[in-house]
């Protein structure tokens, strides 16, 4: 390294000249904003059967498979998850078909084949036996993900509405007959 020639001159960074004392230094443009829309118009699945995150939704999966599935289709039903219900009646039917016959995964494929249909995601019944049957836990992240994201993506249509207010009636003039 090559001493200064000046007190307090530096060398420039990674062989660059030296900024002169008032000068700002560049930085990068931000990225813009995105618009609200897909980054992928595509019909494709928007995360990967192994993209298995969040940690919840994970730990959900291979504990409770059913609360998930319930908590996928109650967020389709209402993307703001106000009125939202841990056990509901997909998460008690997909309990009790693996509790009593280990098919729950039937179950959840009609879910996934349902999810594609409604955001029109390329796949087919067969494609969706496999990965219910093989990979059901990432399988129910994937279609969980698929629907946040999906919801992120569109408007709220629906949500909160006000309730039309109270109000008095303008008075009425007094009857005087004459």
């Amino acid at each position: 390294m090559v001493a200064p020639e000046k007190y307090g001159q530096e060398q420039g960074v990674y062989g660059q000249a030296p900024m002169a004392y008032n000068q700002q230094q560049p930085y990068a443009e931000p990225m813009p904003m995105s618009s609200g829309r897909l980054e992928k118009e595509s019909n494709e699945w928007q995360t990967g059967i192994c993209s298995c995150g969040p940690c919840g939704s994970c730990l959900l999966a291979w504990c409770l498979p059913c609360i998930l599935l319930g908590q996928t289709s109650e967020r389709i039903r209402d993307p703001s998850m106000q009125s939202a219900d841990m056990l509901n009646s997909d998460c008690l039917i997909h309990g009790g078909i693996t509790c009593f016959t280990g098919c729950g995964w039937i179950y959840a494929m009609i879910k996934r084949g349902e999810i594609r249909e409604r955001y029109n995601i390329k796949g087919n019944g067969c494609d969706d036996c496999c990965v219910s049957f093989w990979c059901s836990c990432c399988a129910l992240i994937q279609q969980d993900n698929e629907v946040k994201i999906r919801q992120k993506a569109q408007p709220i249509t629906q949500g909160y509405q006000a309730q039309p207010g109270m109000h008095m009636p303008p008075p009425q003039p007094a009857y005087h007959p004459q």
